[in-house]
């Protein structure tokens, strides 16, 4: 045996052979005995060998540092650390069972400072997006900022791939099961910095380091460590949208939402629902109606009764409804509350945790009144069908088709077209404080507008009415038209709407614009642009959870959609 073995290493072959022995030995045992032994293993070697070779950059960028930062150099900040099992003896002390993950173990993360630290007149720090000056954007386009956590690696304060340490401050913030990112050390990178890194929201960030902390291995580190390289040189996901770095963790805040006057809507309660169980978000979406037997009621996950609108006790029971429920937002979809909620918009949402999804005063009154909104369109320059007042109905100063509906009137109830002066002397009397205007010919357009709570305009999304039916869209086309679009953005900027908004238009055949009507709340088919890709929605969980928007046409164009009934059992 002792011959051939020194046969064997005499020889190329065999030396071949011995070394890919070993060397399959050594991968079988690292990536079985990976996540107990050699991940430190190899976090202090290959740790120590950057320390070496990285050392005349650490030196270099330590001196230029200390010039572009004005003084010291390095950022020194507390970060949680793994927790730490509790052993029996503890476990019983603390009367928890055994195996209970204990608190997390404070560690120092050195970094190179990034930020100066510039402060105000009144000696308080200026915003990030000031103090990050062009030297620390390129520490942070490059990685370069994170070179000094070499050693934090070296020591075993960190690994070389895990979840990233996040603020101390975070700690009473995580739910449990958010706190397993600690039952591993953290990393100077992970999977969720090579699925995005700063630019993803805080629930993909805990589901991708959960997802890692489940399943460690060998090659999964590897694949984290190329890919990552990768995301350094392509300066990908290095901020949040909107953010000049990542935006604070609030916590696992629950968005209720309050649906009122639910009545039929229940596709927009399953769009709310569905975006709020795509982005994994805590909260329930609650259906209030006056009656029990409200369809949409059924389909949300909490029902509430509540008072007629106008009612003395209406606003009271919605101040109720929105504490004892912990209502994020209220959502109007209904014309003859609108006035109501806009008017006690500030007691409400100065009572109550809730936003009120609803525009201002005058604002609304303006698109409640036909009148006013057709004088809005006139003194604005939006085209819009003409008024025909009264002075000209008594010298029959029109030509027919008239179209005349109420001054005040909600989804096309009493909106009729009108052929002859039978028909117009008929409906005069029948329609109570009516508004008779001219017949607009051409292509019939509903526009569902988004804007944020501050106004800013984010989706616009022009459909075609292919039929309706008792003023209801049944089928509808999406047609992403330009110049519909661009108008309808300056209409949308002039009124100042936040919210949902629905226009109604026509495209008429000479190319002019005209305005009928505009809805400052969810239409009836607001859910087939949410279909098609402009989800108002999950805009509104967004916005909740503090996220800024920007304005968006990513949705499809030309698609088709056709709403239908159904039915559901709403009694015993």
């Amino acid at each position: 045996m002792k011959e051939f073995f020194y046969a064997t290493i005499s020889t190329w072959w065999g030396i071949t052979i011995l070394v890919s022995v070993c060397v399959v030995v050594w991968l079988v045992l690292s990536t079985v005995l990976y996540r107990p032994f050699f991940k430190r293993f190899y976090d202090i070697v290959l740790s120590l060998v950057a320390t070496i070779i990285l050392s005349p950059l650490l030196l270099i960028l330590t001196v230029v540092g200390a010039i572009a930062m004005k003084g010291n150099p390095f950022f020194v900040q507390q970060r949680p650390g793994k927790r730490k099992k509790l052993g029996k003896k503890e476990c019983r002390q603390r009367g928890v069972a055994y195996g209970t993950y204990g608190e997390e173990k404070i560690i120092k993360l050195l970094k190179f400072r990034t930020m100066t630290n510039e402060k105000d007149a009144d000696g308080n720090l200026l915003p990030d997006e000031k103090r990050l000056n062009a030297y620390g954007k390129f520490l942070r386009a490059s990685s370069c900022d994170e070179l000094p956590s070499i050693l934090n690696i070296l020591f075993g304060g960190i690994s070389i791939v895990g979840p990233r340490p996040l603020l101390v401050r975070y700690l009473p913030l995580y739910s449990e099961e958010q706190r397993h990112r600690h039952d591993v050390r953290p990393g100077l990178t992970g999977l969720a910095q090579v699925n995005g890194r700063n630019a993803i929201s805080w629930q993909d960030k805990f589901r991708y380091d959960l997802e890692y902390v489940r399943k460690i291995t060998l090659w999964r580190d590897l694949a984290i460590i190329f890919k990552t390289v990768g995301k350094v040189f392509k300066r990908s996901g290095i901020s949040q949208q909107g953010q000049a770095t990542m935006e604070f963790f609030t916590g696992n805040k629950q968005y209720n939402i309050l649906i009122l006057s639910a009545g039929r809507r229940v596709e927009l309660v399953n769009c709310f629902k569905a975006a709020r169980d795509r982005l994994e978000i805590s909260g329930k979406v609650y259906a209030a109606d006056m009656s029990d037997t409200a369809p949409a009621l059924q389909f949300a996950d909490e029902k509430i009764i509540i008072p007629r609108i106008g009612a003395p006790d209406y606003i009271d029971a919605l101040l109720k409804i929105c504490n004892d429920n912990d209502i994020a937002l209220i959502v109007p979809t209904i014309d003859t509350e609108l006035e109501i909620l806009a008017e006690n918009k500030k007691r409400i949402e100065a009572s109550t945790r809730a936003k009120v999804l609803v525009s201002d005063c005058e604002s609304v009154s303006v698109c409640c009144d036909k009148h006013k909104t057709a004088e809005f369109f006139g003194s604005h320059g939006f085209g819009y069908p003409r008024v025909i007042a009264e002075s000209d109905l008594k010298n029959k100063n029109y030509t027919f088709p008239l179209f005349i509906k109420p001054e005040n009137g909600s989804s096309s109830i009493n909106a009729f077209k009108v052929k002859n002066e039978k028909e117009l002397q008929f409906f005069s009397e029948y329609i109570e404080r009516p508004i008779v205007q001219e017949c607009v010919q051409g292509t019939e357009y509903t526009v569902d507008c988004f804007s944020d709570f501050d106004g800013n305009i984010i989706t616009v999304v022009p459909r075609i009415r292919l039929a309706t039916r008792g003023g209801e869209i049944l089928k509808g086309k999406i047609d992403r038209n330009q110049a519909i679009i661009e108008d309808v953005k300056k209409l949308i900027a002039a009124f100042g709407f936040i919210g949902q908004i629905t226009v109604q238009c026509f495209l008429c055949d000479n190319g002019e614009i005209k305005y009928i009507e505009i809805n400052p709340r969810f239409g009836g088919g607001a859910p087939m642009s949410i279909s098609a890709g402009a989800d108002s929605c999950e805009n509104l969980y967004r916005l909740l959870r503090g996220e800024k928007l920007e304005y968006s046409e990513n949705y499809e164009d030309g698609v088709i959609i056709a709403r239908f009934d159904g039915s559901v059992r709403v009694s015993a």
